[in-house]
């Protein structure tokens, strides 16, 4: 009880990112987040859901719109090279994000397809749109090493752990390709360096 008191009390003086208040639709900061194959949610298990709290913590204070792509993940859209409708998903929400509020930093990102899904997002989206992202942020990505398009090109942080296979274009999930959660306070440290 005394160690869950001290937790809540330390929780209660720590700054983190502010939510969104209902009826509020511009954050300071908006990440459109595709998870990995076969994973459960929009968020997925493995990445989204640490990188959504290191980055909380990272803005100390802002506001944080946090949104998991809602696309199939199913094995087939891998192999396929990424879901095409979950490319479309974010490319429609990034670009409807940069038209509507024009202040708000966008950040793509995605882990293993997601990976993928983000690529493809990117390559969906008019010069515009492009230049409205800040930051794209990959974890375990399959296409590893290919550029994005325009202006994104020179916001990426990439992660690929070594011994990560899917990261070297081969359909062979080991422990590393698991391991990214422990890559997600340098990542948001890197989206906070970009906004």
């Amino acid at each position: 009880m005394l160690t869950t008191t001290f937790l809540l009390s330390v929780l209660s003086f720590s700054t983190f990112a502010t939510p969104l208040e209902p009826g509020q639709s511009c954050a300071a900061v908006t990440v459109y987040f595709a998870r990995g194959t076969t994973e459960l949610g929009t968020l997925g298990t493995f990445v989204g859901p640490p990188f959504k709290i290191a980055l909380e913590s990272a803005l100390a204070g802002r506001t944080l719109e946090f949104v998991g792509i809602n696309y199939p993940a199913a094995i087939g859209g891998y192999l396929a090279g990424g879901d095409q409708g979950g490319a479309t998903t974010m490319a429609n929400l990034v670009t409807a994000k940069a038209s509507s509020c024009p202040s708000t930093k966008i950040v793509i990102s995605g882990y293993s397809q997601g990976a993928q899904v983000t690529h493809l997002a990117a390559g969906k989206l008019f010069s515009s749109a492009q230049s409205r992202v800040n930051a794209a942020v990959v974890f375990g990505d399959p296409d590893n090493g290919q550029a994005f398009p325009g202006t994104i090109n020179s916001h990426v942080k990439s992660f690929c752990a070594s011994g990560d296979l899917i990261c070297h274009g081969q359909s062979v999930v080991l422990p590393p390709h698991l391991s990214y959660g422990a890559n997600v306070a340098e990542a948001a440290r890197f989206v906070v360096s970009q906004i």
